[in-house]
């Protein structure tokens, strides 16, 4: 089985997205980020339902990266509870993966 997760998180502004993106390349806990267009995101905040506008970052990494993943995105994020959630992959392509963990060597 893969150790490929995909990683994401949201924003409120796009800036902070890339910059996060590239903190976390240049770190080599990811191999690559892309970031949507502003999403509609609903949620329940401290008693209500907000509503925003928000960039998804979406990231690809090994689950063996994980924890200092998760670290380093809550030191680098603005939000008091940011979304961080990673998903495995059950299938990827050989070349993709094999290019994925060359891009995670340090």
């Amino acid at each position: 089985m893969s150790d490929t997760i995909l990683i994401y998180t949201t924003f409120e502004e796009k800036e902070e997205a890339l910059q996060l993106g590239r903190i976390l390349l240049e770190k080599r806990l990811i191999a690559c980020a892309q970031i949507d267009s502003p999403v509609d995101s609903l949620y329940w905040w401290k008693g209500g339902i907000e509503q925003t506008k928000e960039f998804r970052l979406l990231m690809k990494s090994q689950l063996s990266l994980w924890k200092e993943l998760e670290q380093e995105i809550k030191i680098q994020h603005s939000y008091d509870t940011p979304e961080i959630v990673a998903v495995p992959v059950s299938a990827i392509s050989d070349d993709y993966e094999k290019w994925l963990q060359e891009a995670l060597q340090k």
